[in-house]
């Protein structure tokens, strides 16, 4: 019986371990993208998002925008980052869709 319990403790220690590697690596995996894609769009639009204050998001409902995210496709990356610019900080709500093996990006500056 001994045994049995402590054969069962240590198998749910084990797959707790593994879940939680496998969720930091996730985690790490969605903040590399949306550190590129941060990058991405400051080339091609010049906003200015600052790749030290990047978080991933879940859903755009955690985000600072007001609305989802607009263009057709499947969402990739939910993103959500700071500027700075002479007026301040902003909070920027960025992301990045795919339809048919092309990807689209679009952003939002959040009002304050």
């Amino acid at each position: 019986m001994l045994i049995k319990i402590s054969s069962a403790l240590y198998l749910t220690i084990v797959w707790g371990s593994v879940l939680a590697q496998s969720e930091i690596g996730l985690e790490k995996k969605m903040l590399n993208n949306c550190q590129a894609l941060a990058s991405e769009i400051n080339k091609s639009h010049g906003v200015g998002i600052s790749l030290d204050t990047i978080s991933p998001l879940v859903t755009w409902r955690a985000a600072c925008a007001e609305k989802s995210p607009t263009g057709v496709g499947n969402v990739t990356a939910l993103c959500q980052g700071e500027r700075f610019t002479e007026m301040g900080k902003e909070e920027v709500f960025f992301w990045q869709k795919s339809v048919r093996g092309k990807l689209n990006n679009g952003y939002y500056v959040c009002s304050v």
